[in-house]
């Protein structure tokens, strides 16, 4: 393999690093083939690559280096105690260094998230990918050269010695929550308990009254002590029935309580590249985030497509709803607009409401003939901060939830760690003050950090405060703040 450029030293060794013993270089490499990661937390595609990552860490544990290269897009994944929850949230064990200046990338000349580069064991680089790889393919190009460097007698050392794992958080209760729904006839809450590969129910004192899942990461039907789930993000609750995004599976689930039975509903278990028509179970989705039922249709924001995509209850059938695919904020006719990692739903005023995360935009869909996108807030891709006003004087930072209720669509604002509210009739943002100063008779609520859902329920706020591992609850009319689960 003809050798062309020799990698830049990382010369990190002032920068935040985790699971590792101390600063790292291509010193440290040698001997070693490196896969330097470039992500950040935020981005869906990042996300997709790192379980391919973990399978070859797994399948080459001596032979092959992985270092995450963490340089952030958003002002809120630049703060490393931020960082170091997405982690321990989405279980990395190698080496990741916070570029937060972007310095490695301009070394390496990096122009896209996510990008993996290839070192060899003498410091060149072989390969370098933008964008996800096909994880079988890339899995298979490591294999023949680990083999090819094996027999050349170019690989040496145990790459496991550069590994210190950090600690990960004991949460007994909840880990890394999504969001939160109720049932006005069963009178209960439903929880996406992301990280204990769970959903739980509550009554409205906060008491857990089930626990749906055995708590292993899989995707297993069936009762409620044997069901499996992957992380699961989103859910909606109506009628016994409780409609599940299983995020990391790439499914849509349903849990009944009568019958106390999990099933799959749609997708095949394989991360699909563009949401297609037909047979839900055999159409692949791509990282479904949220869900919201309506009229015996279940729609579903697609975040790892940029679509939404919609379920036909009674049909079996999938389809896409809205968005070409292209990520991007444009309006428009439903197939004609772009959406840029969807990651929250909710109906009203019939209208499907989402949180476009990754444009900070908060944005609707016309749930009739036309079905026409519109943008409340958000402005484009790199567009975002913090910022009351009115439409799209307004800014936010990377939304995970919204929920509609009474003309008003309330918003975890999730890296400014607030719930704001759009009233829709003046089209005025405002944030939610008790959300940021919180009055509260519990010495343990802090400020909010990385909130992913939202409800209101008689003038009440359900916050799920992920990093923080618990719910809270907010009464807007005397401010005043209490623990509802932890």
């Amino acid at each position: 393999m003809e050798k062309l450029i020799h990698a830049p030293n990382l010369n990190a060794e002032n920068l935040p690093w985790f699971n590792t013993h101390a600063s790292l270089d291509l010193a440290d490499f040698k001997g070693k083939l490196t896969i330097l990661d470039f992500w950040t937390y935020c981005c869906i595609n990042c996300i997709h690559v790192i379980p391919t990552l973990k399978r070859i860490e797994e399948k080459f544990p001596e032979s092959v280096v992985v270092v995450g290269v963490h340089s952030p897009k958003f002002p809120g994944e630049k703060n490393t105690k931020n960082l170091e929850q997405a982690i321990h949230r989405y279980q990395i064990e190698h080496p990741i260094v916070q570029d937060v200046d972007f310095t490695i990338w301009k070394n390496y000349a990096i122009r896209a998230w996510p990008t993996l580069v290839l070192i060899g064991p003498d410091g060149y680089i072989l390969e370098q990918y933008e964008g996800e790889p096909n994880p079988d393919k890339l899995i298979n190009t490591i294999a023949k050269l680990v083999q090819d460097l094996h027999s050349q007698k170019e690989l040496f050392g145990n790459a496991g010695d550069l590994l210190a794992l950090e600690k990960q958080p004991d949460n007994k209760t909840l880990s890394f929550p999504g969001k939160i729904s109720y049932s006005m006839e069963d009178k209960e809450f439903a929880i996406a308990d992301c990280n204990h590969n769970q959903i739980i129910t509550a009554d409205r004192e906060g008491q857990i009254t089930r626990r749906i899942g055995s708590g292993g990461a899989g995707d297993a039907n069936g009762v409620f002590e044997e069901a499996e789930f992957f992380r699961p993000q989103g859910l909606c609750f109506q009628n016994g029935i409780i409609w599940v995004a299983d995020t990391e599976n790439h499914l849509l689930r349903k849990i009944d309580l009568r019958k106390e039975k999990v099933e799959t509903l749609a997708g095949n278990g394989k991360q699909g590249t563009s949401l297609k028509r037909g047979n839900a179970k055999e159409v692949p989705l791509s990282s479904p985030w949220d869900v919201s039922l309506a009229d015996g249709w279940l729609y579903f924001a697609n975040a790892g497509t940029h679509q939404v995509g919609v379920f036909h209850v009674d049909e079996g059938t999938v389809q896409p709803f809205a968005g070409t695919g292209g990520e991007g904020l444009a309006d428009g006719p439903r197939f004609m607009g772009a959406f840029a990692q969807p990651s929250g739903l909710s109906v009203g005023e019939n209208k499907l409401f989402l949180a476009d995360s990754e444009t900070s935009a908060i944005r609707s869909v016309r749930l009739d003939e036309f079905g026409f996108i519109a943008t409340y807030i958000g402005k484009g891709l790199f567009d975002f901060g913090d910022c009351d006003g009115k439409g799209k004087q307004a800014l936010l930072q990377h939304p995970l939830g919204v929920h509609y209720s009474k003309g008003k669509v309330y918003i975890a604002d999730s890296y400014n760690h607030k719930i704001k509210v759009l009233d829709l009739k003046t089209q005025s943002v405002s944030t939610v003050r008790a959300s940021v100063e919180i009055v509260c008779d519990d010495k343990t609520c802090t400020q909010l950090w990385e909130p992913a859902g939202v409800f209101e329920l008689k003038n009440q706020l359900y916050v799920s405060d992920t990093n923080n591992h618990r719910i809270l609850k907010i009464d807007m009319e005397s401010g005043k703040t209490k623990v509802f689960i932890a």
